[in-house]
């Protein structure tokens, strides 16, 4: 699995520098995090060479200043955040002694069925389960606590990469607790209903569940 790392900003002396172009060091352009809770919304994230990643987070690799291009930087605090998934870690520069912050979370990636991969995106699964949610009482939290669901069913499969249907399966889950007739808009799309058949044998499904967590509605 590879690291993923944004430069987020720069204190010193009280003043800010924000970074959002900055590319200190030879990489590409990976994508741009706007995860909920990271705080490094429009910063640009870098896909850095494994072994650089693993040395940075060692502490003594050659993480380069953003500003004097120095690569004797130093980790002077480390934080877990967004429940262990990402890392942001405050460096110091020993040249010039101003500081940086750095992000790392793990790229997990999804192969679509043209054999393209992307990276996961909560923000694709609210937006794909908000279209089936639409005119109905489903409030925006509860979309982002279901995507993190998803994603927490993803890692846990242990793997790097996903075929794309397995994120969909993922979603059937939380979405047929959350609202189940957003669950069925949604399932007649990603299971391809084609007759009223696939509906009625959809909802007896649902029936059944739901007698078999509450046996005094079963009559």
């Amino acid at each position: 699995m590879t690291t993923r790392m944004a430069i987020v900003d720069s204190r010193q002396g009280g003043r800010s520098a924000h970074l959002d172009n900055v590319v200190p060091f030879p990489c590409r352009v990976f994508s741009e995090s706007r995860s909920r809770g990271t705080s490094v919304a429009g910063a640009t994230v870098l896909q850095l060479p494994r072994r650089t990643s693993e040395r940075s987070r060692a502490g003594g690799g050659p993480m380069y200043c953003p500003f004097c291009k120095n690569e004797d930087t130093r980790v002077v605090d480390s934080r877990v955040f967004d429940d262990g998934q990402g890392i942001r870690r405050r460096r110091s520069c020993n040249e010039c002694g101003r500081r940086f912050t750095t992000v790392e979370s793990a790229v997990m990636a999804v192969v679509k069925r043209n054999g393209v991969t992307e990276p996961f995106s909560r923000e694709k699964v609210v937006k794909g389960v908000r279209r089936a949610c639409q005119g109905r009482d489903v409030a925006e939290d509860d979309l982002h606590k279901l995507a993190q669901q998803v994603e927490e069913a993803i890692r846990a499969m242990g793997v790097a990469e996903v075929p794309a249907n397995e994120v969909g399966l993922a979603i059937l889950g939380p979405l047929r607790d959350l609202d189940e007739v957003a669950y069925l808009r949604f399932a007649s799309v990603y299971q391809g209903f084609s007759s009223i058949e696939d509906f009625e044998a959809a909802i007896r499904d649902l029936r059944t569940r739901a007698a078999a967590a509450d046996p005094t509605d079963a009559a």
